[in-house]
């Protein structure tokens, strides 16, 4: 049994390569065995994670086709919805089609809306529970189908419509429904029977026909009878007087994975693999870029009798070669207030002022150090000014003033206000080269 099994799952894969050996191939794709009926390997679900969204595949292979499919995904089996004994509800799934006969069939869902832990998402463990309704035509029914008791609680079986605890039948309470005899106890698979649904019949031929069978296992012919119906009990099929087979439809209900969802309970099974997508971290701060030979500034306000400003050191975000910049926060009267321009390593390679330059309207000048050696230009500037207390992370490139330099060491603005405010915040930044550097 173990052999046969283990060459079912070979087989599934080897038949997924070659529908779709792209996805077979992706490093984020994981793919699970669907097996009918505990054992009968019918095809795979596969699930591809990308930066947005999960993708679930289901992909049959052979005969078989899709008339339903009832899907979860989460980080922990407790989120499952299953009822008092521990067995799945596939009617409670968040994700559920009908399919009209179908060889495959996806579900694309936002990640935002999976019951995972966003923060978690990556590298953590994913359990899923695919749920399908399989059917294929067989001609007049197999010998060797077993019961499909999968404890799914009948909410969607196409094979079971009676609601009772997921157990076959087309319309029979505990497998006693009888389709057309008077002393038969199971037809059509009621009961805990593989599904068949006779696609054409022939039972008007000599004799009578009787409908009879063994734990609600369907055979549409007793042990012996006139009529030349035949059968071995309870197993399923339609046959003409004259023993040829009719084609019917077999149902199933089928399961992705081997694990089982509830120790001691149904058949129904699920299985886990680690997101190993991992999208790289999205910054959300843009970066000054820096040409060779240059370097980011900030300016730090140097307080006086004349010119109070109060200076609080933070760590910049978009800047990659420095980790001091100075928030200033000064009255807007009587104006101005000055400071230095302080690199990465300590060193001050020039001055500042900034402030309002009338009534209605902010100016700032930069003005590098002249006996630097060798010489420096100031390539870029980016400046921050508005209401105090207002400031939050953001990127120089943000601060919404940009000044470009003219290749000299020296670059003033006015910006023209609407409105002045009585306390003002300011942030001075200068991206600094050597002079030639474009």
């Amino acid at each position: 049994m173990k052999f046969n099994k283990l060459l079912a799952v070979i087989a599934i894969f080897l038949n997924l390569c070659a529908i779709n050996t792209t996805q077979a191939q992706t490093a984020n794709n994981h793919c699970d065995v669907l097996y009918a009926d505990q054992t009968t390997a019918v095809g795979s679900v596969c699930v591809t994670v990308n930066a947005s969204d999960v993708n679930l595949d289901y992909l049959l292979i052979g005969d078989w086709k899709l008339t339903e499919a009832h899907a979860w995904i989460g980080d922990s089996l407790a989120s499952l919805p299953t009822n008092a004994s521990g067995n799945p509800q596939i009617g409670l799934f968040p994700y559920q089609a009908d399919i009209n006969s179908a060889a495959q069939y996806s579900f694309t869902i936002p990640i935002s809306q999976l019951a995972v832990n966003v923060d978690t998402f990556c590298n953590a463990e994913i359990f899923v529970a695919a749920h399908a309704v399989v059917t294929r035509t067989v001609a007049g029914g197999s010998d060797d189908d077993e019961s499909d008791d999968d404890g799914d609680d009948g909410k969607s079986d196409k094979s079971d419509k009676s609601g009772k605890d997921g157990k076959s039948g087309k319309a029979g309470k505990s497998g006693k429904s009888s389709s057309a005899s008077k002393s038969g106890t199971s037809s059509a698979s009621g009961g805990k029977g593989t599904a068949y649904k006779a696609v054409a019949s022939n039972s008007s031929t000599k004799g009578k026909s009787k409908a009879s069978g063994k734990a609600g296992k369907s055979d549409q012919s007793g042990k012996t009878d006139k009529s030349g119906q035949s059968g071995k009990s309870g197993k399923s099929g339609d046959q003409t007087g004259d023993g040829s087979s009719q084609p019917a439809t077999q149902t199933e209900s089928a399961w992705a994975g081997s694990m089982q969802i509830a120790n001691g309970g149904s058949w129904a099974s699920y299985f886990s693999f680690t997101n190993d997508f991992c999208a790289p971290p999205v910054n959300p701060y843009p970066v000054v870029v820096l040409p060779t030979s240059c370097f980011n500034v900030f300016g730090r306000g140097v307080t006086s009798s004349t010119e109070p400003v109060t200076v609080s050191g933070f760590t910049p975000v978009g800047v990659t070669d420095t980790t001091n910049a100075w928030l200033n926060t000064y009255s807007s009267l009587p104006g101005y207030f000055g400071g230095d321009l302080v690199r990465d390593n300590g060193a001050i390679v020039g001055t500042f002022l900034a402030g309002l330059g009338g009534p209605s309207a902010f100016a700032v000048e930069l003005t590098l150090d002249s006996n630097a050696s060798p010489s420096l230009v100031i390539r870029s500037a980016n400046v921050y000014f508005d209401t105090a207390g207002g400031y939050q992370d953001m990127s120089p490139l943000d601060y919404g003033l940009p000044l470009v330099g003219n290749g000299t060491g020296s670059l003033a603005q006015t910006v023209p206000l609407i409105f002045a405010p009585e306390i003002m915040d300011t942030i001075v930044h200068a991206v600094v080269c050597t002079a030639g550097i474009e």
